[in-house]
């Protein structure tokens, strides 16, 4: 186990992204002109107000989509190189398909009893939410952003274990967690994303991992 983390973390380490934090800074300014969007939208009464304090599955939809267009835009129009298979969006091994199916619904188990010890509860969402945010385009951005694109950029200076550790802390900050409880849940499945993208070489199978999180995890709470 341990030579085969060891091999994976040599080979992220000396992957060098072609991008850098300015293109991560570049992505943040579009995720901030997108905020400033829809309060415009608003304040012209164009969008109500509740779309921006709790937004509409379609409103998110649009977002999730409009973000990992410019994701993939930033990189590729300030570079002109490939960007899905440098992001490590390849296909992962059979092994690492069936880790990924396993631990994402264990993770999901154990996150649903924590919330249950600490009286907390997941927020309800519709089921087709679920299919294309919680199953489909949720986890293709989130880690797409986080252990794609950040994770090697951030392995190339710290290593690729505290990496996987401070994009885990930035992916529960990118979701604006309200408690402790939140806050303990979104590190760890962050942390088991990063483990999976290293150990596996690929992103698809980060991915994978999330989207069973969120479809246990949604299927726990309905139990």
């Amino acid at each position: 186990m341990r030579a085969h983390w060891s091999e994976a973390k040599n080979h992220l380490e000396h992957l060098k992204p072609y991008w850098s934090y300015e293109d991560i800074g570049v992505f943040f300014l579009v995720l901030v002109l997108l905020g400033l969007v829809l309060r415009l939208f608003v304040r012209f009464h164009l969008l109500p107000r509740s779309e921006v304090t709790k937004p509409s599955g379609l409103l998110q939809i649009a977002m999730v989509v409009s973000l990992s267009l410019a994701l993939y835009l930033v990189l590729k129009f300030r570079h002109h190189q490939p960007v899905l298979q440098p992001l490590g969006w390849v296909w992962p091994r059979p092994a690492h398909i069936v880790v990924a199916v396993i631990a994402g619904i264990l993770l999901a188990s154990g996150v649903a009893l924590y919330l249950r010890f600490r009286h907390q509860s997941t927020q309800p969402i519709a089921v087709m939410e679920l299919l294309f945010l919680g199953l489909l385009l949720g986890p293709i951005l989130e880690e797409s952003l986080f252990r794609g694109c950040l994770l090697p950029l951030l392995a190339q200076t710290t290593g690729s274990r505290i990496a996987v550790i401070l994009t885990a802390i930035l992916f529960a900050l990118f979701h604006q967690p309200p408690n402790l409880a939140h806050w303990v849940s979104f590190t760890a499945t962050g942390v088991a994303y990063g483990w999976i993208r290293v150990a596996s070489r690929s992103t698809a199978a980060a991915a994978l991992m999330h989207a069973t999180y969120n479809l246990a995890l949604f299927l726990s709470a309905r139990c």
